[in-house]
């Protein structure tokens, strides 16, 4: 299941077998990251982030990709903060939240 920016404050719900992908607006280039502040790793796992520049000029913006993979069934809030990993003490740019319920995965006999 993929979700944007505009999912934020949602709750969605996936099977097992599915992956939750997020979408969110970048700019890596420029130093601020997506990073995940809070999350359930008895329910969820990073599987994999990366960045997409739209152009390849410097602070270009880009698409931030984050994987989530769930590995139980459950709930588990999803947070994160789009800052300055460097800067500490900053309050982040943008938040991300979504609550993701995984269930499990009926197979067709």
């Amino acid at each position: 299941m993929r979700l944007s920016e505009n999912d934020s404050g949602k709750t969605v719900e996936i099977n097992a077998s599915n992956e939750l992908e997020l979408i969110l607006p970048g700019k890596s280039t420029t130093g601020y990251v997506w990073e995940v502040s809070s999350l359930d790793l008895n329910i969820l796992e990073l599987s994999e982030t990366r960045f997409i520049a739209s152009d390849k000029a410097i602070g270009a913006g880009g698409i931030e990709i984050i994987k989530l993979h769930p590995i139980a069934t459950g709930k588990s809030k999803v947070k994160l903060i789009f800052h300055k990993p460097f800067e500490k003490n900053e309050l982040p740019l943008k938040t991300f939240e979504v609550t993701v319920i995984i269930k499990e995965t009926v197979m067709n006999k």
